[in-house]
């Protein structure tokens, strides 16, 4: 995002190696300036509004209990809910929001809710101004897991706009 002319851009994670990573790889460079990162759920202190809010959620939805590390994988019931929530309040009006998604869960049958579907469909704050999708590379050959549903995954992009 600096990259491409963002002049500050705040990022979380709940994984504190993330954050550590990070933290390591940019050092004390003109990045270390330009990003600032806290370890916690969604914004974390983050309260200003801004123009632009971008979500790498975890794809699966929680069907087990489990510990700290899945979190990158498995997402609980209430993480789009108050995700969307707290995106509304942070989102500048003519700002924008992008969800990086997969539709893994439902070509394995795993549910049949898309989480960004269901909230373009049941509540009143985000309008879909594009969705783009990419079909994910087949698995390796030399993998032995039966991964035959590869060939119908998608990655997909989602840009949310202020209702």
């Amino acid at each position: 995002m600096i990259k491409h002319g963002f002049q500050k851009v705040f990022g979380t994670d709940t994984n504190p190696n993330a954050i550590i990573g990070l933290t390591e790889f940019m050092g004390n460079t003109k990045l270390s300036r330009k990003i600032d990162l806290d370890f916690s759920h969604l914004f974390g202190k983050f309260q200003k509004q801004t123009e632009l809010i971008v979500f790498n959620p975890p794809w699966l939805p929680k069907s087990h209990n489990s510990d700290k590390i899945d979190e990158a994988i498995y997402y609980d019931k209430n993480l789009f809910p108050d995700f969307f929530t707290e995106a509304k309040k942070r989102l500048l009006p003519e700002g924008k929001l992008g969800l990086i998604f997969s539709n893994i869960a439902q070509i394995t049958n795993v549910t049949k809710a898309h989480p960004i579907e269901d909230e373009l469909n049941k509540q009143d704050r985000f309008v879909l101004e594009k969705c783009f999708k990419k079909t994910v590379k087949l698995a390796s050959t030399k993998t032995t897991r039966d991964q035959h549903w590869r060939e119908n995954e998608e990655v997909e992009l989602w840009i949310l706009t202020n209702k």
